[in-house]
C-alpha cells in the first residue's frame, strides 16, 4: 500500500470512528507505530485531523480545541506566519496580543526586540514574554478559561481599554469573505473586539486551514482588519 493510499485510509477510518490510536492504526494498516505517527503528523499539518495523546481525532472546524491540541496543530505553518508577523514589530511598539497559539509562537521569537510593551489576555504568552528583557508584559487578568489558558470577562476587557496601543495581533478559528473572522467562544470574541477597537493597526494571523471555514461566533467583518498574514 502506498503512503498516499494509507493516509487516505487513515482519514476515512477516523472519519467513521471519530478517533483512533497509533496502536490500532498500526495493526490496521500493518505498519509500525512510528510510520503511523509520521502519517498523523502530516495529516494534522494539513488540517485534516487533530493530534491527540497517542493518536488522533476528527477535526471539527466549529468546535473549540484545547491549547495543547492547538499547540501541535499546523505548527510548521504557524512558525512561518510568526516569522512574517515579526517583521511588522518595531522597537518601541505598544502591542495587544490575543490568546491564539500562533501568538505564542510569535512571542517566542521576539528575542531581539527593545523597549516594546505587550498587553495580552494569554497566560501562556505572559509566561513566554516574562523572561524577555526587551519586553514589558502586562496581563489583563480576569476569569481564566483553562481550555484556552486565556483571561476573559469585564475585568480583562476594561484592562485592554485602559491602554493606548498602535498595533494588535489577533487570531481566529475560521475566516470567510462573507462572514468575516470567526471564533469558537463568545468571551474570546469580546476580547478580540476590544483589541480591534483600541489599536490603530490590526494584524490577523491565520493559516490556510482556517480559510473558507465556519465557527460559532463572528468576531468582525474583514474590513476591520488591516493586514492578514497567512501561509
Amino acid at each position: 500500500m502506498s503512503r498516499t493510499t494509507r493516509r487516505e485510509g487513515i482519514i476515512e477510518y477516523i472519519r467513521n470512528s471519530k478517533k483512533a490510536s497509533c496502536e490500532e492504526l498500526s495493526k490496521l494498516f500493518n505498519v509500525t507505530e512510528e510510520t503511523i505517527r509520521k502519517d498523523l503528523a502530516s495529516l494534522a499539518e494539513s488540517g485534516q485531523i487533530i493530534r491527540t495523546f497517542g493518536g488522533a481525532e476528527l477535526r471539527d472546524a466549529g468546535a473549540e480545541i484545547s491549547m495543547d491540541q492547538r499547540r501541535i496543530q499546523n505548527f510548521t505553518l504557524k512558525q512561518k506566519i510568526a516569522r512574517e508577523a515579526r517583521k511588522y514589530i518595531d522597537d518601541g511598539d505598544l502591542l495587544l496580543m490575543d490568546a491564539g497559539s500562533t501568538i505564542v509562537v510569535l512571542a517566542k521569537i521576539l528575542d531581539d526586540v527593545k523597549d516594546i510593551v505587550v498587553i495580552t489576555n494569554s497566560l501562556e504568552t505572559t509566561n513566554v514574554l516574562s523572561e524577555n528583557r526587551g519586553v514589558s508584559v502586562f496581563c489583563t487578568g480576569g476569569i481564566l478559561r483553562s481550555k484556552s489558558m486565556s483571561f476573559q470577562g469585564a475585568h480583562a476587557e476594561q484592562a485592554i481599554k485602559s491602554y493606548n496601543v498602535n498595533k494588535a495581533f489577533i487570531t481566529c478559528a475560521a475566516l470567510d469573505v462573507n462572514r468575516g473572522i470567526m471564533d469558537t467562544n463568545e468571551g474570546e470574541v469580546r476580547i478580540k473586539n476590544c483589541m480591534i477597537e483600541e489599536a490603530k493597526t490590526i494584524y490577523l494571523l491565520a493559516d490556510s486551514t482556517k480559510m473558507n471555514g465556519i465557527a460559532y461566533v463572528t468576531t468582525c467583518r474583514l474590513d476591520k482588519i488591516d493586514v492578514i498574514i497567512t501561509d
